[in-house]
C-alpha cells in the first residue's frame, strides 16, 4: 500500500499551483498555533495534571508512528520497544486509576 493511500491529506499540494505566500503559510501557523494551546488549556480543567501528561505522551508516541508511515523512515528495534512501552503504559495507567 502506498502512503498516499494511507494518509491522503497529509499529502502537500503540487508545488506548481501552490498559491500560498510565506506570510499567508506564517498567519495559519499561528492561528492553529493558539487554538492548540487554547484546546490544551481546556483540557487541563477537564483532566488532572497527571492524566494530561499521559495523554500528551501518548500523542507523541502516536505521532512518531503516523511520521514513521508517512515518511517510510526504518525504525530500530529500541524504538519500537520505546513505542510499545508507551502505549502500554498508557494503558496500565487507565486500568489503574479505575480501580
Amino acid at each position: 500500500m502506498d502512503r498516499t493511500e494511507l494518509v491522503p491529506m497529509l499529502m502537500p499540494p503540487p508545488s506548481s499551483s501552490s498559491s500560498w505566500s510565506t506570510g499567508q503559510l506564517l498567519l495559519l501557523d499561528a492561528i492553529f498555533y493558539h487554538l492548540q494551546s487554547v484546546s490544551a488549556y481546556c483540557t487541563m480543567r477537564c483532566m488532572s495534571p497527571v492524566s494530561q501528561s499521559v495523554a500528551n505522551t501518548l500523542k507523541r508516541a502516536l505521532l512518531v508512528w503516523a511520521s514513521i508511515l508517512y515518511f517510510g523512515n526504518p525504525v530500530t528495534s529500541s524504538g519500537v520497544l520505546g513505542m510499545v512501552l508507551v502505549v502500554l503504559g498508557v494503558f496500565l495507567y487507565n486500568h489503574m486509576r479505575r480501580l
